[in-house]
């Protein structure tokens, strides 16, 4: 399968920060949580989308584990989102450098962890302006 980003424009994705990858945006800009009515069905989603490409599992008590891809996730967002004590308790063990916005494979020095063929079909068809505009650019220069 061939997708529009197959190559690789880590300059530009790590100027950007990966905001692509930055699903989980539960709180606004002040801080104030905004997930309240869409956010757990969206975490699902992704969780479905997240299992079927491999790179996802589960153990017998519901744990996310890492799937056939190998890459244990960096964290649960069915935890690291909730607006109560428990989410509050599972984020305080998380190491400070895990940017629970972002999906749970995005760690933050090298993006994504997921060998191309185990990131969620989305993952490969689609891309940023910043990106569309990068391309452009290239392709207009090499002509």
């Amino acid at each position: 399968m061939t997708h529009p980003n197959d190559i690789e424009r880590y300059e530009l994705c790590n100027e950007c920060g990966g905001l692509c990858c930055a699903l989980y945006l539960a709180h606004d800009e002040d801080g104030a949580y905004i997930g309240e009515g869409w956010l757990e069905e969206y975490i699902e989603l992704w969780i479905e989308r997240l299992s079927a490409s491999g790179a996802l599992g589960f153990d017998a008590d519901g744990r996310m584990v890492a799937g056939t891809a190998g890459i244990e996730p960096l964290h649960d967002p069915r935890l690291s989102h909730r607006p109560d004590a428990v989410g509050e308790a599972y984020r305080a063990t998380l190491p400070g450098w895990i940017d629970v916005r972002k999906c749970q494979f995005c760690h933050p020095e090298t993006g994504c962890l997921l060998p191309r063929e185990f990131r969620a079909t989305i993952c490969g068809e689609w891309v940023c302006e910043l990106w569309e505009t990068s391309a452009a650019e290239t392709n207009g220069a090499s002509r």
